[in-house]
């Protein structure tokens, strides 16, 4: 099975135990995901089944956006509302306006430190397998660019707010900062991802439950258009078997203007397509030395 699914990941369950359940219902082995979701988290996460797991590593430098709820007046074990909480004093003549300045100093390119409880490696061994063994060990800054902080609403202790950042921000570790930037701590205490890149938002993702429903009803599972994601590319077509035979070896195609399907001239990224429409390959045009125009593969669909 082949596609990509815009899935809705239901607070309380894992990233890879939403992969599990479609594993069960499909019968498809071979899936990934674009950016893991804590179990507390909800949102986009977007899946890829059978060979469009290639298509992963180009997506996944891309920015998200999420709707994120921070309480203050507390400190968690694990940044959010799962860990224990400890709490501790607001200070007396924290306002609105504060919140909102503190929250503006954040926009624009900052250092943070990754939590604990997180996927990262060190020395071969994930972060947070170290924090359940009650080890903390030293974890360098990263940097990471938060684009805006829009729709604020504060209800003392809590915060709500939609940002906008780059891939491998941590919000939890936002949280915290927001905290100790007024004076107390902090952690999250919701957290909804409406946006992955430009290509897959909540508005056109489905839940676990509407997925399960379409595959026990026979029904076609709602899978993306792959070209669909790609609409700033250039696309060209195959016209024979002995073509699509040389792509998948790697080899570069000569091309006429008319097999363009798509032509952007300022753009050199390509995807080519096989005789019945389906994607074959991603790469780029390019011309000869003759002047011949020709698409050179970069990663192929097999």
């Amino acid at each position: 099975m082949n596609g990509i699914l815009n899935l809705f990941k239901p607070s309380g369950i894992t990233s890879f135990d939403a992969i599990r359940r479609l594993r069960r219902l499909t019968g498809e082995k071979k899936m990934g995901h674009l950016g893991t979701l804590d179990p507390m988290a909800e949102g986009v996460l977007p899946l890829f089944f059978g060979k469009y797991t290639k298509l992963i590593p180009h997506f996944n430098l891309e920015d998200k956006v999420y709707r994120a709820e921070v309480t203050l007046g507390a400190s968690s074990t694990t940044l959010d509302k799962e860990g224990e909480l400890t709490p501790c004093p607001l200070p007396p003549d924290l306002t609105p306006a504060q919140v909102e300045a503190a929250l503006a100093r954040f926009v624009g390119k900052i250092w943070q430190v990754p939590p604990m409880f997180s996927a990262i490696k060190i020395e071969g061994k994930r972060l947070y397998q170290l924090a359940r063994e009650g080890k903390e060990v030293e974890r360098e800054a990263r940097p990471v660019t938060l684009y805006s902080i829009t729709q604020i609403e504060i209800a003392l202790p809590q915060v709500r707010f939609t940002v906008h950042c780059s891939k491998g921000t941590y919000i939890r570790t936002l949280a915290e900062d927001l905290g100790q930037a007024l004076g107390t701590n902090a952690y999250l205490s919701a957290l909804c991802r409406t946006k992955v890149g430009s290509q897959f938002g909540e508005e056109t993702a489905v839940n676990l439950d509407q997925i399960e429903n379409s595959v026990q009803s026979h029904l076609l599972m709602p899978f993306l258009n792959p070209v669909s994601l790609f609409s700033d590319w250039n696309r060209a077509s195959t016209v024979s078997l002995a073509e699509v035979e040389g792509v998948k070896q790697g080899n570069p195609i000569v091309l006429t203007q008319e097999r363009l399907l798509k032509d952007q001239e300022e753009e050199k990224k390509c995807l080519l397509l096989d005789p019945e429409q389906q994607l074959l390959a991603l790469g780029h045009l390019a011309f000869s030395q003759d002047g011949r125009l020709f698409f050179q593969p970069k990663k192929v669909l097999v």
